[in-house]
């Protein structure tokens, strides 16, 4: 009896694999997650839902508003695969992707069953699949319980970014996203409060927490500055570690959604510099000061 209970627990155990994702990029903000959702989505051993940035694991017991949020997410991004084939003028897999979404944008949003509805998408089957959300490495600390029962096998791929050029690009990104440059000291720093109210790049805190869980076997951590220095290295990095095939990628030097360039003030890199010390100390305590210079 305990024989055939072990076969069917395994055998259950090896569904619900085939309904997960391989792996999942956790972050960080502004150190190349586009980018590399870009590239892995060109690799025909890996499946990417048409869509960056799920938002499941920090959206655990969504609110009514948050599921709208999601739904609104999920519809813009089917109305762009669309405008796409219109401007085009003809109709390719972005309707068929579109449509995909449209149903996933349904009453059962953040659900379990929804999340894994995804990864059970027919182009999915024999292929490594996975999603690129850069918020779960900050936001998903309380989930990790979660995420660790849920997805027994996932691996998980971080980026790290130095943390002062990540925290400026940070800033240059919301204030392109307000569309009118400070001018003010006031204005300022309004920008420079949001680094502390909207938590990104938390390295000191959330590392530990993610390592405590998933040792190196499937926990990847990789510097930023192979994004620009070695993109073919780190891609092959992440295919060996996730179980992808070897794939020769193309425009892996061009920059994708890139940041306003706006001059900031000395004063406010200064004053950012020392919020982000620790940070810095951080990861030169824990990967040395070799691994910590690549992440520029």
């Amino acid at each position: 009896m305990n024989k055939r209970r072990s076969d069917r627990d395994e055998r259950s155990i090896e569904e619900d694999d085939m309904t997960l994702p391989g792996f999942i990029g956790i972050g960080t903000h502004k150190a190349g997650t586009t980018w590399l959702h870009q590239m892995l989505a060109q690799n025909p051993s890996i499946w990417l839902p048409p869509i960056k940035e799920i938002h499941f694991f920090d959206r655990l017991n969504p609110t009514p508003t948050q599921k709208r949020e999601r739904i609104r997410h999920f519809e813009k991004a089917a109305n762009r695969l669309e405008r796409s084939d219109r401007q085009r003028g003809s109709a390719g897999d972005n309707t068929e992707k579109a449509a995909f979404l449209r149903r996933l944008a349904g009453d059962n949003i953040l659900s379990d069953e929804w999340y894994k509805s995804i990864f059970a998408h027919p182009d999915a089957v024999g292929k490594v699949s996975g999603e690129i959300t850069p918020s779960y490495v900050d936001h998903c600390t309380n989930a990790l319980p979660k995420i660790k029962e849920m997805l027994p096998t996932t691996k998980f791929v971080l980026s790290v970014r130095e943390p002062l050029s990540r925290s400026l690009s940070q800033i240059r990104m919301a204030i392109g996203r307000e569309g009118k440059t400070p001018e003010t000291n006031e204005e300022w720093e309004f920008f420079v409060k949001r680094l502390t109210d909207r938590i990104r790049g938390d390295y000191k805190t959330s590392i530990p927490l993610w390592q405590s869980y998933f040792g190196p076997d499937r926990l990847l951590i990789l510097p930023f500055g192979k994004v620009k220095h070695d993109p073919a290295g780190l891609l092959r990095d992440v295919e060996d570690f996730i179980g992808a095939e070897r794939f020769d990628y193309h425009a892996m030097t061009e920059q994708v959604h890139k940041t306003k360039d706006v001059e900031i003030p000395q004063w406010v890199k200064d004053e950012t510099e020392k919020m982000v010390k620790p940070q810095k100390d951080y990861l030169i305590e824990a990967f040395g000061q070799d691994f910590y210079e690549a992440t520029r």
